[in-house]
């Protein structure tokens, strides 16, 4: 990767940095929709230069910065963050688009979606709505395999919500994210959340 630019949070008294994020990554990931290829991927990786996650505590937080990395200016040109981003214009601070400082990096690292089963809770419920099981015996069979990981995350909101108006009913689930230290990949290919488990983005 040799081009990047920063978007820097400003969150404040009335608007929390989760609700930018939510906002944010929404608008970001609806962008990279738009450049995916035939095999949903897209050559646009971030990272998370404040990411902080402590495994014993099961504690962390992605901070309150993402980098957007891809080979040219003109791919991060045609992206147009801007755009995209333009009624969050008084909560973040977008960068110009800067060539990737090589002296300054320090390694290399892989963000990965971590996915989960979803909440025995929530498959319970289902059960029951089709009148297999009663609610208590459905819970207490799919607490044996529901998986879950305390992992930093952003909130968001269901792409099949879209049309929902009821603010209750909307689908929203929470986007792990984990980070390891990897080396430089020769691959450039990732999500339309601009994450990926092969492919690693400079530390800088």
């Amino acid at each position: 990767m040799k081009y990047y630019l920063e978007i820097k949070f400003l969150p404040d008294d009335d608007i929390s940095i989760h609700f930018l994020w939510s906002k944010v990554y929404k608008q970001l990931h609806l962008a990279l929709t738009g450049v995916k290829n035939a095999e949903n991927q897209v050559n646009i990786g971030f990272s998370f230069p404040q990411y902080r996650y402590d495994a014993k505590s099961g504690k962390g937080f992605v901070g309150e910065k993402l980098r957007l990395f891809a080979l040219s200016e003109d791919i991060l040109e045609s992206l147009d963050v801007h755009k995209w981003l333009s009624r969050y214009v008084d909560y973040v601070h977008i960068s110009s688009i800067k060539a990737v400082p090589l002296e300054k990096i320090t390694g290399f690292a892989i963000y990965k979606r971590k996915q989960v089963k979803s909440s025995a809770e929530r498959l319970a419920r289902a059960e029951v709505k089709k009148g297999r099981y009663d609610y208590e015996n459905a819970l207490a069979h799919y607490r044996k395999f529901v998986t879950s990981t305390s992992l930093p995350y952003v909130q968001l909101l269901s792409d099949s919500s879209g049309t929902v108006k009821d603010e209750s009913l909307k689908n929203h689930f929470k986007l792990f994210i984990e980070k390891r230290s990897a080396e430089k990949s020769e691959t450039q290919v990732f999500s339309s959340y601009g994450l990926s488990s092969v492919s690693s983005v400079p530390e800088f």
